[in-house]
């Protein structure tokens, strides 16, 4: 009877310790509950759960087996040089010694859609983790964003030197493009990476001893910063989405070669020509329905959080695939570019971004029965968090 969400954890030693300290071919089971838990404590439920040996859904419960050698495999933390098979990996060491990030157990084996699991048996072969494919970081966090991402007009007030400046995105709240072009952006990225002695005479100088006037300086952010004003810019990233997610989500390719701060999530990809082919598949649906089950939707109004370590466990199609599909869509991006992006229950029904859904519905091989159940799952998913929000 409970009105929080309530799991019931069985966790026990193995009967089979291996040479590692862990039994990697044990079953794991996830079982959600369709009915009040008092209706399903009879004998007869239990054992079919425990005989079950593949995902099985019934009028009372649902229950998704995975063997824990997947689960660890799933969770483990990824490095480009460390050798990629997964069964060598699980019969060495490197159980012991991978750092074991995570991985979302809750939103893929017992709030998932039926959905879910069609697209990664039709996917198989064709998904790859998108962490393997792209450095996935937080924007660039200042501890003072209002003078670090400072404003164009300010920038012309101070006569701040060009070559310290660079576009720069600082918020994203009423910033919802598909495509980040200079022409969209009020404000740059203040990068100054020299000391104060070689900027005498400037007038990005001038604006440093502003912040300090201000008292910047003085914040626990800069007080062990000897030069509390010096940052690097890193190199932009290919494509940009918001951390937090409302009824409206994008992912926007930064033409403009802009800055974020940390209010956004980027990825720079390991092979340039992956821009526009993963453009699409960040901007899909289905790409949707797996942030819906990996963010945490606690926080205020409903508001989804996805973090980078969350956006590097999602599975996408291979870019090289979908490339060889958007010849059709070059109408549909031109139209894409020149609006916002609007909020789910309109954007779904809009021509151009079901364009690119339906580029990565025939990379998955999905029927038009399971396209619509995508759509509907997503919606379903959407609906739930933000009335659940708003009910408290």
């Amino acid at each position: 009877q409970a009105d929080v969400n309530t799991i019931i954890a069985l966790l026990a030693p193995p009967d089979d310790r291996t040479e590692a300290g862990l039994s990697p071919d044990r079953i794991a089971r996830f079982v959600m509950f369709k009915v009040p838990f008092e209706d399903v404590l009879d004998a007869a439920t239990f054992k079919a759960l425990e005989a079950a040996t593949e995902r099985q859904s019934t009028d009372r419960w649902r229950i998704c087996v995975r063997p824990q050698r997947d689960l660890l495999e799933e969770g483990l933390a990824r490095d480009e040089d460390e050798e990629t098979d997964t069964a060598a990996k699980l019969k060495t060491v490197h159980i012991k010694t991978a750092r074991y990030e995570a991985n979302k157990w809750g939103g893929k084996y017992l709030r998932a859609p039926e959905i879910f699991f069609t697209i990664l048996e039709k996917g198989k072969g064709k998904l790859v983790r998108l962490g393997d494919i792209a450095e996935v970081n937080e924007g660039r966090p200042t501890g003072a964003n209002d003078f670090f991402y400072v404003a164009k007009e300010t920038a012309r007030e101070f006569g701040i030197e060009p070559r310290f400046l660079f576009e720069g995105l600082m918020k994203t709240r009423g910033f919802n493009k598909f495509v980040i072009t200079p022409s969209c952006i009020d404000r740059y990225f203040l990068s100054v990476d020299m000391a104060r002695a070689d900027l005498k005479g400037t007038n990005v100088l001038r604006y440093i001893e502003h912040g300090e006037r201000m008292g910047l300086h003085k914040r626990n952010t800069f007080s062990g910063k000897k030069e509390w004003y010096r940052f690097k810019v890193r190199r932009p990233a290919e494509l940009l989405a918001p951390c937090g997610v409302g009824s409206t989500f994008f992912c926007a390719l930064n033409r403009a070669k802009a800055i974020a701060s940390n209010s956004y999530t980027e990825f720079r990809l390991n092979k340039p020509t992956d821009a526009l082919p993963l453009w699409v598949v960040l901007n899909s649906v289905v790409f949707w329905l797996e942030l819906e089950l990996v963010g945490r939707s606690s926080l205020g109004g409903g508001l989804l959080k996805v973090d980078p370590i969350e956006y590097r466990q999602i599975f996408v199609p291979q870019p090289e695939i979908v490339l060889e599909r958007l010849g059709a869509l070059q109408k549909h991006i031109t139209n894409l570019e020149r609006r916002n992006v609007g909020p789910i229950e309109s954007e779904l029904l809009q021509p151009d971004r079901r364009a690119l859904d339906e580029v990565v519905f025939e990379v998955l091989g999905l029927t038009p029965g399971e396209r619509e159940a995508v759509y509907e799952a997503v919606v379903a998913l959407v609906r739930a968090r933000l009335e659940k929000a708003r009910s408290v």
